[in-house]
């Protein structure tokens, strides 16, 4: 049953795309003309890990983690149908997209959480200024992504990337924007199509506002995630604020505090994060460096054993780059400085180093990487935060607008927390992709 809901909503909703976008035209007296446009594109990466499992001695630990190689490749192909006026302006939009992941391995089992036959990643319509009202209509299949993706984001890095379905109704008048959403993770199932999620739910608000593209950006949010399963229940509200924009000095800020609320499993949720960086671009220098600092802390959780929950959960966040390149860490008890340079040696050719400083918040709580997965979990008696630093450098060309490859290498030095809670070798990273849009 739940295999047809999603094709029944989208042709339902098709349907009444066309009758009210052809109806509002009608009433404002426009020729509706439709345009269409195919696209897609591809990406091939090889990977080299070296003890991910930070134990030289043990080859592969069977998650994904240890020493060998893997080969990921990725087919996207969509299909668009816009509906405009006689002045171009869209009325309606009509949007599917399918995914292709594949895996390859080399002395490591591959990563089956990456592979995808090929599905259904979107499929979605959506109307803008209904019956020429400041309202926008989106429902179906489709990614969301707000702010800098800290919270809610599609993620691109991995073969598979993040959709929901739902649907999100969007006010904008001049420089004030809000969306009301109501959309379900869709989980992935490699052998069916990805079915409709009835038991994970993500809902609320995300507004913002700025007066013209040099003004402070302000954005508030409420976003309550309502997960019922038959092992776990919980409510997890997520409140915050995020402020962007720039001093004297061309000295670009983006700071934001979202803080958690409600139950899980019978405990109660009290969790908060930071995100603060600054950055400046030195347009008259060599290479004209843009230097960015950046500090991030999200809170763990005090007492395993009391009422009270204070793990920070980042929802569905953007991965690879934020926290390190390596996905050892995400925001969630952590705390993080980072220092990264952009450089462009020529209009095509961007050159990128960082360097990350990693630690806990609490050692009661797991060190998790990028998936959620505990990667150390709680030992007694530990005292060290410090779980390590890691050093990369990225280049990336540009050879036109349709084809990029970039590379790149990172080291993992281990802190003092990773030597007395296990094996504590070092970690190395490298990979080179290749990028075709069509």
């Amino acid at each position: 049953m739940r295999k047809i809901i999603l094709p029944i909503l989208f042709i339902s909703s098709l349907t009444f795309c066309q009758l009210a976008a052809a109806d509002e035209g009608l009433k404002r007296g426009e020729l509706a003309t439709w345009k269409f446009k195919i696209g897609g594109d591809e990406r091939l990466r090889y990977e080299y890990r070296h003890d991910f499992n930070f134990n030289q001695n043990v080859r592969d630990s069977g998650k994904g983690y240890g020493t060998g190689s893997q080969i990921f490749n990725r087919f996207r192909i969509n299909a668009q149908a816009l509906l405009s006026d006689e002045y171009l302006n869209d009325i309606a939009e009509v949007f599917v997209e399918g995914l292709d992941g594949r895996v390859g391995s080399y002395q490591m089992k591959p990563m089956t959480a990456q592979k995808e036959s090929f599905d259904l990643h979107q499929a979605y319509v959506n109307i803008n200024e209904i019956l020429g009202s400041d309202f926008s209509f989106k429902i179906g299949r489709q990614e969301l992504k707000y702010g800098a993706g800290r919270l809610v984001a599609a993620p691109t890095w991995a073969n598979r990337i993040r959709s929901f379905d739902g649907a999100v109704l969007k006010y904008q008048t001049g420089n004030f924007y809000c969306d009301l959403l109501l959309a379900s993770d869709a989980k992935y199932d490699d052998n069916n199509c990805n079915p409709i999620n009835f038991r994970e739910k993500l809902t609320g608000f995300y507004a913002g506002y700025q007066e013209n593209n040099v003004s402070p950006l302000i954005e508030v949010y409420y976003l309550p995630q309502i997960i019922h399963t038959d092992a776990s229940r919980s409510t997890r509200n997520t409140a915050g604020a995020r402020l962007k924009g720039r001093v004297p000095g061309n000295i670009l800020y983006d700071i934001e505090f979202p803080y958690q609320f409600g139950k899980a499993d019978h405990k109660t949720i009290k969790a908060y994060a930071l995100h603060v960086d600054i950055s400046h671009p030195f347009l008259s220098a060599l290479w004209q460096p843009n230097v960015t600092f950046e500090y991030n802390q999200a809170s763990g959780d005090n007492d395993p054993n009391d009422k009270m929950n204070n793990t920070f959960i980042p929802l569905y966040q953007s991965t690879h780059d934020p926290y390190g390149l390596m996905d050892f860490f995400r925001w969630q008890n952590m705390r993080e400085v980072a220092l990264r340079v952009d450089l462009f040696l020529t209009e095509k050719l961007k050159l990128t180093p960082q360097t990350n400083f990693l630690w806990l918040m609490s050692t009661n709580d797991s060190w998790y990487d990028s998936t959620g997965t505990a990667l150390r979990n709680v030992k007694k008696g530990l005292r060290s935060y410090h779980v390590g630093q890691e050093v990369s450098l990225r280049a990336s060309y540009d050879f036109n607008k349709n084809i990029k490859v970039e590379t790149g290498y990172a080291h993992f030095f281990t802190g003092k927390y990773v030597a007395i809670s296990g094996a504590n070798d070092d970690a190395d990273w490298i990979y080179s992709q290749l990028n075709f849009k069509y």
